[in-house]
């Protein structure tokens, strides 16, 4: 992937098209190491994943988002977990053939693998590379991505501390580039969503500050996976200023073994969660469209092999400016 000059980045940005377009969210296509499935080769499901590479081809996505956990990993062996994530890369191909960016974050799969950041930047190098403007010791796992008035962001949860992003980092470019449509991405929920515990919420202050800083830019949705299940929460401030609802979408349905609901917990003091969407054991991806200061964000769930079908869906309007 071409990396982004930060003042080419700018004159794209300013230069907002008002045609309508989209992209694609998607995460978790990892294989399930504790019951083999006949998809499962080199740590990955291999049909859902190329189903996805389908999905944004027939969407004509503008890019790919991937929140984390491509493969199993968790490997100590270098070459295993190389090997893992060049299947990954080699479903995806026909993506990369059509010159459209894949925007990837680590999950806790790739990080737990021996010098995990290494040989990720390694497969991830050359034509295939994240954006490389990220803080100097997250090069290619920290990154931001600017498509006409939309700022994407991708932050690595496992560099900066364990279930924390750079905040410093992030507020500065927060700053540079206020605009109208903000998506963030990490692997791990800001806010538990009825099934891991080790979310962002394992240190509520810094989630905190981070969840402040979203809701400060105007960004209104945050994607996560790490639970295979899809779940949409709305959260605001409980107290006498709610302020705007934040909308936290889990999505980790991209192949990997699903999980059951449960329900909220965590350390969720000074918000209020209300669970809008829940849906277990279905793959599927996010589908998120511009047009003009609105934007519409569908969860497609998987109704025959390479069929999906709308299953959730939520508008937003961004102030005139």
């Amino acid at each position: 992937m071409r990396t982004i000059p930060i003042l080419l980045t700018v004159s794209v940005f300013a230069h907002a098209a008002a045609a309508k377009w989209c992209f694609v969210v998607a995460g978790d296509g990892r294989a399930d190491p504790r019951n083999h499935r006949p998809e499962d080769i080199n740590g990955l499901n291999t049909v859902i994943t190329a189903e996805i590479a389908h999905a944004v081809l027939k969407e004509k996505a503008k890019f790919l988002m991937w929140t984390g956990d491509l493969v199993s990993g968790y490997e100590s062996d270098t070459a295993v977990f190389e090997t893992q994530l060049m299947t990954w890369r080699k479903i995806m191909q026909p993506v990369y053939d059509a010159h459209i960016p894949i925007l990837a974050c680590r999950g806790n799969h790739e990080a737990a693998s021996v010098d995990s950041d290494k040989v990720w930047r390694k497969v991830f190098s050359g034509r295939y590379a994240m954006p490389n403007n990220g803080p100097a010791n997250e090069k290619g796992l920290t990154f931001f991505y600017g498509k006409a008035n939309v700022l994407v962001i991708g932050l690595d949860q496992y560099t900066f501390g364990k279930e924390m992003v750079n905040q410093p980092w992030l507020d500065g470019l927060l700053r540079a580039y206020p605009k109208p449509f903000i998506f963030a991405m990490g692997h791990e929920p800001a806010f538990m969503d009825g099934s891991h515990k080790d979310t962002m919420d394992a240190n509520a202050a810094a989630r905190d500050a981070f969840w402040e800083s979203l809701i400060r830019s105007g960004s209104r949705v945050f994607f996560a996976g790490h639970d295979h299940l899809y779940d949409h929460m709305v959260v605001v401030r409980d107290g006498p200023n709610p302020g705007p609802e934040m909308h936290q979408i889990v999505a980790g349905t991209s192949g990997a073994p699903f999980y059951n609901v449960g329900e909220y917990a965590g350390k969720n003091g000074g918000w209020k969660l209300k669970r809008v969407k829940h849906i277990d054991h279905t793959y599927g991806y996010m589908l998120v469209e511009i047009d003009g200061r609105r934007a519409t964000i569908t969860f497609k769930g998987r109704v025959a092999p390479n069929k999906y079908a709308a299953m959730d869906s939520f508008s937003y309007t961004v102030p005139a400016r």
